[in-house]
């Protein structure tokens, strides 16, 4: 018996049914669906949670969304073999009923929230896990606002600001929880302050969106996981200090990261928390203590799987160790951002070994 060949994937091809009316092309075309959230697993999933397709036929009726459950209950088989194609009316419907399970939504808010490790991935991997999940069904749901808070996150880190601005303007229209309303204050904050030199300006643009952030996690602490409100107020915080130390308030920054809880609910928080006490603490000379803090940072870092904080938290390391003692250092930090392709971190080494390199000349 002749063996079978194997697809580009090197994975054994189905061997499909032929359905009466289906034709050959249709079939590879399912064969050959790209791998990703498809609408075959958003209609098992609703059919899990409400028993039947004429349960879900019924909820569209009763919405005045549609006039006979038997007409529906034909529209969502069709639906199943969609693939991440367009789901046309009946798509719309079912989404705007039920939305998209929490576990999908859950998945999607992982890859757009800056405090998860997913943004510490290469920068190629998480462009193309997002590419793959912005596609129907959940490209055309209301949480696809975190995946183009996901990509607009990636394009900070090229350094594509007008990119990243794009993708916040197209997220605005669909952020609608506390969660994702602080994320895009916070996300449209840091692009602001990148995009004018003038630090007086770029705070001034920053402020109100940092403000507002603020104002929707006091209103929605209770809401949040305990472990997002820690990273979102360490967040905060943080680019609150960050103008501080650009306005040469060193002192007001070092206060900003006191202020911060002692107690360890997450990573990024600890992270944010001793890697800013550290820098503070190094600029008024106290040199143990703030190397003492910024190599606990990296261990939140690396608790936490954040490989980019990690190197962030080596290039304070750097700094307090000062050349040349800090030549080891920065070659690891180089090395790792090299790894990870990201533009941002690899401009934050460069100055790193630029100023350490005027410091052994001098």
């Amino acid at each position: 018996m002749a063996r079978r060949g194997r697809n580009a994937d090197d994975t054994m091809a189905p061997r499909l049914p032929r359905r009466n009316g289906q034709k050959t092309g249709q079939r590879l075309e399912e064969a050959q669906a790209p791998i990703g959230y498809t609408w075959a697993d958003y209609v098992e999933a609703l059919v899990a949670e409400h028993g039947t397709l004429a349960a879900l036929a019924w909820k569209l009726v009763e919405r005045g969304l549609a006039e006979d459950t038997t007409s529906v209950e034909r529209a969502i088989r069709r639906l199943r073999g969609r693939g991440q194609r367009d789901g046309g009316l009946i798509g719309q419907r079912l989404l705007r009923v039920f939305g998209v399970p929490a576990t999908v939504e859950a998945q999607a808010r992982w890859m757009g929230t800056y405090h998860s490790p997913f943004g510490d991935l290469p920068v190629q991997l998480c462009v193309d896990q997002l590419r793959l999940w912005d596609r129907p069904p959940l490209s055309e749901s209301r949480a696809r606002v975190w995946i183009l808070l996901g990509l607009a996150g990636v394009a900070l880190r090229r350094r594509a600001f007008d990119d990243a601005k794009t993708l916040l303007e197209g997220a605005a229209a669909l952020v609608d929880s506390p969660a994702a309303r602080i994320e895009h204050h916070l996300a449209t904050s840091y692009l602001l302050s990148r995009l004018d030199a003038d630090v007086a300006r770029a705070e001034a643009a920053a402020r109100p969106h940092l403000e507002s952030a603020r104002n929707i996690l006091d209103a929605a602490r209770v809401e949040l996981p305990p472990a997002d409100a820690a990273c979102f107020q360490a967040r905060l915080v943080d680019h609150q200090a960050f103008d501080a130390n650009r306005r040469g308030d060193a002192a007001g920054a070092l206060a900003l990261y006191r202020s911060l809880p002692t107690e360890d609910v997450h990573p990024f928080a600890s992270y944010r928390r001793d890697a800013g006490l550290a820098f503070g603490l190094h600029r008024q000379g106290a040199r143990e203590e703030a190397l003492e803090l910024a190599r606990r940072a990296c261990e939140h870092a690396g608790d936490g799987g954040y490989v980019r904080l990690r190197v962030m938290g080596l290039l304070i390391v750097a700094r307090i160790q000062g050349a040349p003692d800090n030549a080891g250092t920065l070659a690891r930090a180089s090395a790792i951002a090299k790894r990870l392709e990201d533009s941002e971190l690899l401009l934050r080494v460069e100055r790193a070994q630029e100023r350490s390199s005027k410091h052994r000349g001098g």
